[in-house]
């Protein structure tokens, strides 16, 4: 008789095992199929300066990603340039670095690491104009996406969650020549 009544449970319990198990499984993969910025995305963004080749005063640059990075993905970053001085400026050789991590969910064995994310440089050949007192988006200068610089995440054969949720600190560095008559 316990038998019996023990096989009576056996349906229920593979039941509720599959429902668990189904659970388990969309939560898994439904974040892959979301849009927008997801708890597993990276942000970046940051500034940094110049010095100009024939003066002893700088300009500035400043911009975030265009959009979240996750392993393998590379998101360009469309940066502003501030030319404060009364003539236009030239600016050549813009590099971006990445200077630190955030990474709230890491731990001994969930690490992130500036090591875990690549740059992508700007095209050597680029020369960008900014008209005088003015500041000039890459976007709104008719410089094509695939020259501007990037940033993106590393796909590792080892687990990244540590990565998930965190926030990188851009440094960006040019050289600026004033257009004085």
């Amino acid at each position: 008789m316990s038998i019996v009544a023990h096989n009576r449970f056996v349906p229920r319990l593979v039941l509720a095992l599959l429902a668990a198990l189904a659970l388990l499984i969309g939560l898994l993969v439904l974040p892959l199929f979301e849009s927008g910025q997801s708890e597993g995305a990276v942000a970046a963004g940051g500034t940094g300066g110049a010095g100009l080749k024939n003066s002893s005063t700088s300009f500035t640059i400043e911009g975030n990603a265009t959009e979240s990075i996750s392993p393998g993905v590379m998101a360009p970053l469309d940066l502003k340039l501030t030319n404060p001085h009364d003539f236009p400026m030239s600016v050549t050789d813009l590099s971006v670095t990445v200077q630190k991590v955030r990474a709230p969910n890491a731990d001994i064995s969930h690490p992130c690491s500036i090591g875990d994310f690549a740059v992508g440089q700007a095209s050597s050949k680029i020369t960008i104009k900014v008209a005088a007192q003015a500041t000039s988006a890459l976007s709104s200068l008719g410089l094509a996406r695939a020259a501007w610089p990037e940033v993106g995440m590393l796909d590792r054969s080892v687990n990244q969650d540590g990565c998930k949720g965190a926030s990188l600190t851009l440094g960006y560095a040019a050289s600026g020549t004033l257009a004085q008559p």
